[in-house]
């Protein structure tokens, strides 16, 4: 994972097979002799070269196996190139940044630049990987699935043109890229349980989905790629667990997020980058196109869930509020937060309150020092900080109401 926006993450590998969601059985794969991998090593300044040599260790170990492999490797990892090199791939290994969702730049979803690649946009820029600066751009899962439209980002629609083509039932491996795993960038604070679980679900929604992909693998073990070789009758569940890095304190099966029927496994290390190592989908289809039995499953148990509001007094946007009101918010569970975090506005102008927290119902109030003014809007907003006794963070939200006349 990057140090920073303009640092790469490590390689990726990406293993999905296009198809239909995890209720429908598993997308049918051609019995294809040789295999092929599609290598890309995408822009990551200094951190380039390491990735290179780690892809050429992941060719010649798979070419020893019988595959066929192809490389896209910066500074030559244009989007072209690299739709070259997928182009009827049957496993497809990313090593690069990777730019998720949830993040901290942008508060919904950019689909044209989230969830993809970082690309180089021209040959002659080196490994240089500044997309501010234009050397290296995001294709995101929209580029990817060729669905981009006008209204999306000038750059991804000048260097990242036209749909991605693997073979059917192909699966798609990332390692190290952040978010791919559930991680944060390095540097970052760990991601709470609910971020690493949304992480994991949006990185790995195109593949399983759009994309039409068996199977997603992510994090930092390479070993799974040799495994689907090897084994193309085992479970993706079973080759996930042989392939488990050292040092995992925790290991937990979810239903995705995102995407019904199909699984999310996670792990968890005691130390950062935390959520390194990651399976989405489904965890009986096998590479050969069928299913098998899963005789490893993670059992660990969190809290994975993001606190919600029950109630709030005054309701959303309630007309004839009395002007000695209190404002109550009731949430799911027991959270952790103060008065910064649940605060009281007449327009840009924070209200002074006394804050109290109400243990046997989950329940914050706010009691304004002086009477509310009458015929007046007023703005409760709830903000990110607030998260439960697992750390999970509350989705900030807003409401107002206004005061009666009397």
């Amino acid at each position: 994972m990057p140090v920073s926006r303009s640092l790469v993450l490590a390689v990726g590998v990406l293993a999905v097979a296009l198809g239909a969601p995890f209720a429908a059985p598993a997308p049918a794969r051609a019995a294809v002799v040789p295999i092929k991998v599609a290598l890309i090593v995408g822009p990551t300044g200094s951190g380039t070269a390491q990735n290179r040599s780690k892809a050429d260790a992941i060719a010649a170990e798979v070419t020893a196996l019988g595959a066929t492999v192809t490389k896209a490797y910066s500074p030559n990892a244009t989007y072209a190139k690299v739709r070259a090199a997928v182009a009827g791939a049957n496993i497809v290994v990313y090593m690069g940044h990777g730019n998720g969702y949830p993040n901290p730049y942008n508060s919904k979803l950019l689909s044209d630049r989230d969830n993809g690649w970082g690309l180089n946009t021209s040959t002659t820029n080196g490994d240089a990987d500044s997309w501010s600066a234009g050397t290296m751009v995001y294709c995101g899962e929209k580029a990817l699935a060729g669905q981009l439209t006008s209204t999306d980002g000038a750059a991804q629609r000048k260097y990242c043109v036209g749909a991605i083509a693997p073979a059917a039932g192909w699966v798609m491996v990332y390692i190290g890229a952040c978010y791919a795993a559930g991680n944060n960038e390095m540097g970052m604070p760990a991601a709470a349980n609910s971020e690493a679980k949304l992480h994991l679900a949006y990185y790995s929604r195109p593949v399983i989905t759009a994309l039409n992909g068996s199977g997603y693998f992510a994090g930092g073990s390479s070993g799974v790629i040799a495994d689907l070789i090897q084994n193309p009758d085992r479970s993706y569940g079973d080759i996930w667990a042989e392939n488990l890095p050292s040092g995992v304190t925790g290991a937990y099966d979810l239903p995705h997020a995102l995407v019904t029927g199909a699984r999310e496994w996670l792990t968890r290390q005691p130390t950062g980058p935390y959520w390194y190592y990651a399976f989405a989908g489904n965890p009986a289809t096998t590479f050969a196109g069928g299913t098998s039995t899963v005789t490893a499953a993670p059992t660990d148990t969190a809290d994975f869930t993001q606190p919600t509001v029950l109630h709030k007094s005054p309701g959303f946007h309630q007309t004839g509020v009395s002007r000695s009101t209190k404002v109550k918010v009731m949430f799911s569970e027991p959270v952790q937060g103060s008065s910064t975090h649940v605060t009281l506005w007449h327009g840009t102008t924070k209200l002074t309150t006394t804050f109290t927290w109400d243990a046997s119902t989950n329940s914050i109030t706010l009691t304004p020092s002086s009477r509310l003014a009458a015929w007046t809007t007023y703005t409760v907003k709830v903000d990110k900080y607030v998260r439960d006794l697992a750390g999970n963070p509350f989705v900030a939200t807003s409401w107002w109401f206004q005061t009666s006349g009397s």
